[in-house]
């Protein structure tokens, strides 16, 4: 039986049970057949997005992995789901652990098809422009997917071509320094491919803001503080310019106007109904029999920040204000936010301060949020030192970006883990290897992070 394998054990297509026979269907498309031209690529690349859309990505996995692990919210119920979920929360998981082995295998199927794009489209006669928009959109997916995953894990299988199994099965992890040089090259040809804006009828596409948005956050990951403020200095102009991007108030943002506040630079979009492209409310952190308890200290928000009630402690059933769009049987449309102005921003004066304190753009970045807010506007009378500022912008980053999965990345990357976790283990700050994956690995030596 010959088979192909979309990376890494995500899914298996038999072509054929017999040496003699070969029957493929007559009235549906193969991977052979479907990615022949543009009508093809265009549908291939839905599926990108599609992938993205999935519980096991930001339809609900890495908010437990990327929020529930930090300090922003608890769980109160522990037995649930057998326990995988509380076990990250209170740093107990393990390489079995299914909501960690979900998201290895979504972040990888979305990249395979990504992949079949990349693959397929140089062949193709069409239209130069728009191709070059799709392998632009495909490579920005990819980035994301591996940005995600070395943010997660660490080293992780750098795969860029459709392999076979036995192809997948040799796979070793590359380095994150590894990942993230893929990450930047993907991010740059996005970049120079997309437009700066889609016409209303595909908004929610990614852009070129986006893929230089994340490229600003990837050179952040990587302490690359004068890369992250060149490279967002253009997106920064944008804001301030206020044509195409803005800062919003939260509240006029959050939770119904995601899909077209000028906030929102990249989210991926859910609609009502449909197979998958609905998020099922509880993932929006309902706080169903008491499971999800917001924990941030509402004291350290200011009287009259227009953020603190839509992180508001809530009650059973409830979900809160920032993602309680109206639901449906249960389903709600709500987007998830995956870039926004005021990230940027933050990540912005972050870079400018760690160049050089008293960076006058630094300050005038950090107060458009806080003016956004309705906050206070900080002073070099009030933040005295480099330290300081810095100090301020962990915080702003905790208030503005609260409950959209980069909470605990923020906390490790700013090294903060220690002082806010003592007593847990360094090794803690990556997740284990799930242990599916090694299993279908040939050579399993050195497969697993360290401490697990």
């Amino acid at each position: 039986m010959k088979k192909y394998i979309i990376l890494i054990c995500v899914l298996i297509t038999a072509t054929s049970c017999k040496k003699f026979l070969d029957l493929k269907p007559l009235d549906s498309y193969t991977e052979s057949t479907f990615y022949l031209d543009e009508k093809g690529l265009q549908g291939g690349l839905v599926t990108c997005y599609d992938a993205l859309q999935s519980d096991s990505l930001y339809g609900n996995n890495l908010l437990t992995l990327g929020e529930l692990r930090g300090d922003n919210l608890i769980d109160n119920d522990p037995g649930s789901g057998a326990g995988v979920r509380n076990q990250i929360e209170v740093f107990a998981e393990t390489s079995a652990n299914s909501i960690l082995s979900a998201t290895w295998m979504g972040h990888y199927k979305a990249i395979y098809r990504c992949n079949i794009i990349l693959d397929r489209a140089p062949a193709i006669t069409m239209n130069e422009t728009i191709k070059g928009q799709i392998i632009g959109q495909a490579k920005f997916i990819r980035a994301l997917s591996y940005f995600n995953l070395t943010r997660i894990w660490g080293k992780v299988p750098l795969v860029l071509t459709v392999q076979t199994t036995e192809q997948a099965r040799q796979n070793t992890r590359a380095s994150s320094e590894q990942v993230y040089q893929q990450v930047i090259d993907d991010l740059k040809d996005a970049a120079a491919k997309l437009p700066t804006s889609w016409p209303d009828a595909q908004r929610g596409k990614a852009t070129s803001f986006a893929a230089t948005s994340l490229l600003g956050k990837v050179y952040l990951y990587q302490k690359k503080f004068d890369l992250v403020a060149s490279t967002l200095q253009p997106v920064v102009t944008a804001v301030y310019a206020r044509n195409l991007l803005d800062t919003v108030p939260q509240n006029r943002t959050f939770p119904n106007n995601l899909k077209t506040s000028k906030d929102i630079i990249f989210a991926v979009q859910y609609l009502n109904g449909g197979v998958k492209e609905f998020v099922h409310q509880d993932n929006r952190y309902r706080n169903n029999n008491n499971t999800n308890i917001i924990s941030i200290p509402q004291s350290l928000f200011e009287t009259g920040d227009n953020r603190q009630p839509l992180v508001a402690i809530t009650g059973t059933g409830s979900r809160p204000g920032k993602f309680n769009a109206p639901q449906l049987n249960n389903e709600t449309s709500g987007d998830f936010p995956v870039l926004r102005t005021a990230d940027v921003l933050l990540m912005y004066a972050e870079a400018l301060n760690e160049t050089a304190y008293g960076n006058t753009e630094a300050f005038k970045a950090l107060n458009a949020v806080r003016k956004n807010a309705n906050a206070s506007l900080k002073t070099p009378l009030l933040l005295t030192t480099q330290t300081e500022f810095r100090t301020a912008v962990y915080l702003e980053r905790r208030l503005e970006l609260a409950l959209e999965a980069d909470r605990w990345f923020d906390i490790v990357r700013t090294n903060q883990m220690a002082a806010i976790f003592p007593g847990i283990p360094a090794f803690r700050s990556l997740y284990p290897v799930p242990q599916v994956e090694i299993d279908n690995i040939n050579n399993k030596g050195g497969y697993q992070n360290e401490g697990y």
